[in-house]
């Protein structure tokens, strides 16, 4: 790798430590679009993944047993089935329309939760709504690395403190990245290379993971949530930018 390639790289994985402990990987969306700066974009989804997976276990360590294993139990089963799903039909889909259609649900719900609070969202608060974004989240996770959204709107729905809402979000992507691991080697995007890669890189994540904590230990219910929102929102305008873009190319 050149130089600036490393550093870039480095900044990502610091980025994905802090965004992962500290805003249950909101942030993570933008990961690949970083990296693609200076790698091809196959090369860039594939080095992701195992990042993923270390910050992944940096955050479960860090919030162990805090998660919601009920909740747990509610989303690891519709995420799976998007996971297959959006690999059985990798390449049929159109995944500039899934992140169009991400990015105007991330819009209208940070909207809604940030300026009309009163309007409820009951659908999303049962466990019909658990399983619905969880197999969004695993469907999007899988297509265009952007799981987070649908369930932070999940979270975001049901009022779930900062802390569960970390650590159930580090415990479910924990074991969805796995997965996802599997479907990555049957596409050929990851390789033993890519591991090395993410190993070398192990201690910036572990400071990014620290960061993250001393960040998340600073705010309050209220204040995270609001946070949270205006993630959503930016996220959303991102992702609208990004695939507008590749869709008009």
């Amino acid at each position: 790798m050149e130089l600036t390639t490393i550093i870039l790289v480095g900044l990502v994985v610091v980025f994905t430590g802090i965004s992962k402990s500290a805003f249950a990987g909101a942030l993570g969306v933008f990961a690949v679009p970083l990296l693609i700066l200076k790698l091809p974009v196959a090369e860039a989804v594939g080095l992701m993944l195992p990042i993923l997976i270390i910050a992944d276990l940096m955050s479960v360590k860090s919030y162990w047993r805090m998660w919601d294993t009920s909740l747990i139990y509610k989303l690891i089963p519709g995420a799976l089935i998007g996971v297959l799903i959006a690999t059985l039909m990798l390449d049929s889909i159109n995944s500039n329309i899934i992140g169009a259609i991400i990015s105007l649900t991330c819009v209208l719900f940070s909207v809604k939760n940030l300026y009309f609070k009163k309007v409820e969202l009951n659908i999303l608060k049962g466990t019909k709504g658990a399983y619905l974004m969880s197999l969004l989240s695993g469907v999007t996770s899988t297509i265009v690395h952007a799981g987070g959204p649908p369930l932070i709107m999940y979270f975001t729905a049901i009022g779930l403190s900062p802390t569960k809402f970390v650590a159930t979000t580090a415990a479910f992507f924990a074991t969805i990245n796995l997965f996802k691991m599997v479907s990555a080697i049957s596409v050929g995007l990851f390789t033993f290379d890519m591991w090395l890669y993410a190993l070398a890189f192990a201690p910036l994540a572990i400071f990014g993971n620290w960061v993250g904590l001393k960040i998340h230990d600073k705010i309050n219910k209220a204040v995270f949530l609001n946070v949270m929102n205006y993630l959503l929102l930016i996220l959303g305008l991102w992702l609208a930018y990004k695939h507008s873009i590749v869709m008009l190319i």
